[in-house]
């Protein structure tokens, strides 16, 4: 599923930058795809880092308004963030499996946000008492939502990943059957 959804989050991309990243086209066909993408992200890429997340756009949440503003603004991080790991690693990117599913995990989680705090506003105007309850609940997920947030943007680009890989290389070629030694054999 993470999978699906990264080719998903990327599909608008790939159709207005294709030409300038694919391997295998013509001077012609990326300087026309250079045209093309220079003109969608003139508009677009600004339009992620200027947004209006501030009091009242989202007063009609109450006390969850702090948690919409959180997710509005960093629903615009996150595009960036695609953006940005589309730039740095070009069509290599679908290679970098861990980058596009802490990608995907951010998206995810706002939208649980975002989906928390409209069924609790539509629970807070159903019955006022069960409403309030709901609104403890919902902003103690909302917080503990973005600490998980802010540690999967933090990895995005300070990690493990390549060293990983190459340690999970040398086990697949059993480099690493001396750990194996000693052990006690399972009956089976």
């Amino acid at each position: 599923m993470h999978l699906f959804i990264a080719r998903e989050a990327v599909d608008k991309h790939l159709q207005v930058a294709g030409d300038v990243v694919m391997p295998g086209k013509g001077v012609a066909q990326r300087l026309r795809g250079l045209a093309r993408a220079a003109l969608f992200y003139g508009w677009w890429y600004p339009s992620r880092w200027l947004g209006w997340g501030i009091w009242p756009k989202y007063a009609a949440f109450g006390p969850l308004a702090k948690h919409v503003r959180y997710v509005d603004r960093n629903a615009r991080r996150l595009a960036r963030g695609v953006f940005h790991a589309m730039v740095r690693f070009g069509p290599k990117l679908e290679y970098r499996q861990a980058v596009l599913f802490r990608l995907v995990d951010v998206g995810a989680e706002l939208f649980a946000m975002a989906a928390t705090c409209a069924r609790t506003q539509w629970l807070l105007r159903q019955d006022a008492a069960t409403g309030h309850r709901a609104v403890a609940l919902a902003d103690l997920f909302c917080r503990e939502a973005r600490g998980r947030i802010q540690s999967k943007f933090k990895q995005l680009w300070r990690n493990a990943d390549v060293e990983g890989y190459r340690v999970a290389q040398d086990v697949l070629r059993g480099e690493h059957r001396w750990l194996e030694r000693g052990m006690v054999e399972l009956d089976g």
